[in-house]
């Protein structure tokens, strides 16, 4: 990315130049607010962190299509405090079972059987995991600068460019108007791949005050997968939901 200070020190040089030349009643544009900010008025705007406080586990039913190949299917997604996660995809019969017990993150399907996966493709999936993962947290942001106003998928958006405390990058499109994310732009690591993601939300729905998006599409380059939730349910999770299952469990390194 070129350096900024170029176009700082031109600006300076011709600031004087055009404010001269300009009628007296044209105005500039307004500074763009801070990106801690919109990310505050992101967790406002979906209730808040202490509405999801309340809760010790969710349940979530989707419905899957990846109209590329004319596929669909359901997901059932299960998370627990603070970082527990299991999630079952059918699709044509054949299940897809991923999951982080607060340790290991693994998954199992019938290409390539149960597998531990790898730290960095764990780490993503600990984050996934968070219970409280859409919400803001600066313990784990190193910075949030507000890039730009843009459209993004028919909506006004702030761009905010997110820099982790890992050092992973992400841009998150929040709307202009009613704050709530509309999306965002990253890199995905899984078993030593890295591949572009971006992912779109919309038709935000309250659940005892909480908004859920639910409808969410994740492109990534070989495929569209377009997710919409069907059903949300709040502390009835079992906790023997996350339990390592026996053929993974025997792959787990003392």
């Amino acid at each position: 990315m070129p350096s900024i200070r170029f176009l700082r020190v031109a600006g300076c040089a011709t600031f004087a130049f055009v404010a001269a030349a300009a009628p007296a009643h044209v105005a500039f544009a307004q500074a763009l607010p801070a990106g801690r900010t919109l990310l505050e008025k992101h967790d406002a705007a979906v209730g808040g962190r202490a509405a999801m406080d309340k809760h010790s586990s969710m349940h979530v039913t989707v419905t899957l299509s990846i109209a590329a190949a004319n596929i669909s299917g359901t997901m059932d997604e299960y998370h627990s405090k603070p970082n527990l996660f299991f999630a079952k995809q059918s699709f044509a019969g054949t299940d897809v079972l991923t999951g982080y017990d607060g340790k290991t993150g693994w998954s199992t399907n019938p290409q390539t059987g149960p597998q531990v996966l790898d730290s960095a493709a764990t780490a993503e999936l600990k984050s996934q995991a968070d219970f409280f993962g859409d919400y803001y947290n600066p313990a784990r942001i190193k910075s949030a600068e507000t890039v730009e106003i843009t459209d993004f998928e028919g909506q006004r958006c702030y761009k905010v460019k997110i820099t982790h405390t890992d050092n992973t990058d992400a841009l998150v499109y929040l709307d202009s108007a009613s704050g709530l994310r509309a999306g965002q732009t990253e890199t995905a690591k899984t078993m030593g791949r890295e591949m572009q993601r971006t992912l779109v939300m919309g038709g935000y729905k309250d659940f005892g005050g909480i908004k859920i998006a639910m409808k969410r599409i994740i492109r990534i380059p070989m495929a569209e997968i377009v997710g919409e939730i069907t059903g949300v349910e709040f502390d009835k999770v079992e906790a023997s939901t996350f339990a390592l299952p026996a053929d993974v469990k025997v792959l787990v390194k003392p």
